[in-house]
């Protein structure tokens, strides 16, 4: 994770599992859970999920999640099957840097073991926090 600022690429890195992050899914099973369901219920099997560098996430029932992410936008397209439904989900402004925020503060929660992380991750977070009047502050270490 050498990238200092948060971008589509950082995402991807943090939503892989094989990432030299080292922990595993939780980012994935953080992304769902927090930024996805927190606006439509959505089945996806955060174990099986493959992330390609473009941000299209696909798991081994061929459920997709497209992500795309831009300054202050961020667009989701989730694909139940291999089929025609789809939905799509979109953040932009001050609604993009809350659920952005709010998957950051819950992947910090999981990096107790891994300082460095964590203070890269609190960083990102800082900054979008900074840009915002969102009201759940982080942690201070």
């Amino acid at each position: 994770m050498a990238s200092k600022t948060f971008n589509t690429a950082t995402i991807a890195r943090l939503l892989s599992h094989e990432d030299e992050h080292g922990m595993g899914r939780i980012f994935m099973y953080a992304f769902v859970n927090e930024v996805i369901r927190q606006k439509r219920p959505f089945s996806f099997d955060c174990e099986s999920a493959q992330v390609s560098p473009n941000l299209m996430i696909v798991d081994n029932q061929g459920r997709s999640i497209a992500v795309e992410q831009r300054r202050n936008r961020l667009s989701l397209t989730l694909n139940h099957q291999r089929s025609e439904t789809s939905a799509r989900i979109e953040y932009k402004g001050e609604a993009y840097r809350q659920v952005i925020l709010a998957w950051l503060i819950a992947c910090i929660q999981y990096t107790s073991l891994q300082p460095e992380l964590r203070n890269k991750l609190t960083r990102y977070a800082k900054s979008i926090q900074r840009r915002t009047w969102f009201t759940k502050v982080l942690p201070v270490h």
